[in-house]
């Protein structure tokens, strides 16, 4: 049944990519309607699956929600940490570049653990080493708050870079997976769920913090509660294994061109990302003036417009393809970061939504795409593209901070818009080399 309709969905897709077709060629048989349907997905970085729909969205059966629910609950760790890094600071009485550089420990972590996660899920599935994984990364997130020293937040940093990477490997290795076995998009939608639990963590963390006013006991509620769901829904994914196919026939040196080019804006925007995630209460504190109850409010501006677009995104990816889909999403983000960079609290908080909404849709479509290259098996990917984004969301940080100690954190702020250009010039130049490509097909005598 789920199989009958899935092909009708992409039947009736093809039918309308195909009225764009020039009729001419068609009825002649210059080009096939297969062919045809096939060549424009491979050229736009579109996906031959079918788009389900919101009514027939995947995710209100237990079967995809519960892997999908995975991306919430590695948010909610992150935006617990995060809430609690000026407190940390304060605590033990570091700078902005301190901190700075004691998160690049953790990028450290999640560079060192890219390799071994990747044969951890080959060899054990990506099932299982999600669910541990998440075991592993709720248990250090105690780490930081327990260090009384700065070598001991470096070292506790460290570890929890390690154990982040093994979850995001493992975490969209399993949603590759699941798109493959069971026909369905799913992608952008469980990184939808990340902003879900970017939503709740980073909106209801700063009011926890200043009820509980004991940052272990906060920890502890949030790593046994993600636990504890996750222990009751891991059946649904827990023994998901096996192969996962790519796509596009291409050489081997095309294939790793495309992989670095894919993994370039991915670097770029997950640099921006985690500099927002980090640096964002900070900068609405410290440069925006708003009150501490209010400091995970851009944040959490960034995760709720975040979660909008990228449960909008496996249609759009579907209608107009991954590499356009990819320059407006940028264009979109830096009209967001003109914004933030006006000193108004309003302004900068609508600035941070839209922001968020311009990358909403950029992690999912560069792992779909990175999943689908020929001569690069999906799982390897996977791993490089969660190399490159981890790295620059850890690294991110670590620039921000050193920018914002010599110059200020506002300057900061205004670097990272322009380093974000560049990935709009890199998508714009990636796209318009596709659009020929596609003129070329259509019309074949031109």
């Amino acid at each position: 049944m789920m199989a009958s309709k899935a092909d009708g969905l992409d039947q009736a897709f093809q039918r309308r990519s195909l009225a764009r077709i020039p009729t001419q060629q068609i009825a002649s048989g210059l080009i096939g309607h297969e062919t045809i349907h096939r060549k424009r997905t491979d050229i736009l970085g579109g996906s031959n699956l079918p788009y389900m729909g919101l009514r027939n969205s995947p995710f209100i059966r237990r079967r995809y929600f519960a892997s999908a629910f995975l991306f919430a609950c590695s948010s909610i760790i992150f935006s617990t940490w995060i809430t609690y890094i000026p407190r940390i600071a304060e605590h033990l009485a570091i700078t902005e570049g301190r901190i700075g550089k004691a998160i690049f420990f953790a990028s450290i972590g999640s560079f060192l653990m890219i390799p071994p996660a990747k044969k951890l899920v080959d060899r054990f599935g990506a099932g299982k080493c999600a669910y541990y994984a998440l075991l592993l990364h709720s248990i250090v997130l105690s780490g930081p708050f327990l260090a009384n020293s700065y070598s001991a937040l470096c070292g506790a940093l460290f570890v929890f870079g390690l154990s982040g990477s093994f979850f995001s490997i493992a975490l969209n290795s399993l949603t590759a997976l699941v798109e493959r076995q069971d026909g369905v998009l799913v992608m952008s939608g469980s990184h939808g769920f990340w902003s879900i639990g970017g939503v709740i963590g980073a909106s209801t963390g700063g009011w926890i913090a200043a009820a509980l006013d004991r940052p272990l006991l906060h920890v502890a509620i949030v790593a046994l509660s993600l636990i504890g769901i996750q222990s009751w829904l891991r059946r649904e994914y827990y023994g998901r294994k096996g192969y996962i196919p790519s796509g596009k026939r291409v050489g081997k040196r095309h294939a790793m061109a495309a992989l670095f080019t894919i993994a370039l804006i991915g670097l770029i925007m997950m640099v921006a990302e985690g500099a927002i995630a980090d640096w964002g209460a900070l900068y609405l504190t410290k440069i925006i003036q708003m009150p501490a109850e209010w400091m995970g409010m851009g944040y959490a501006a960034f995760s709720m417009s975040m979660m909008i677009g990228r449960f909008m995104g496996d249609k759009l990816s579907h209608r107009f393809g991954s590499w356009p889909l990819l320059s407006g999403a940028v264009a979109i983000s830096l009209c967001g970061f003109a914004l933030v960079l006006i000193i108004h609290p309003a302004i900068s908080l609508v600035g941070f939504f839209i922001v968020g909404f311009g990358f909403s849709v950029i992690v999912p479509e560069i792992f779909r795409l990175a999943s689908k290259i020929e001569h690069i098996d999906a799982s390897t990917g996977v791993a490089y593209i969660s190399a490159t984004t981890t790295i620059g969301f850890m690294v991110g940080p670590v620039l921000l901070g050193f920018i914002a100690e010599s110059r200020s954190l506002h300057t900061s702020f205004a670097a990272l818009t322009a380093f974000v250009s560049i990935a709009f010039f890199v998508s714009i130049w990636k796209t318009a080399i596709n659009a020929k490509s596609l003129l070329t097909i259509e019309n074949p005598n031109t």
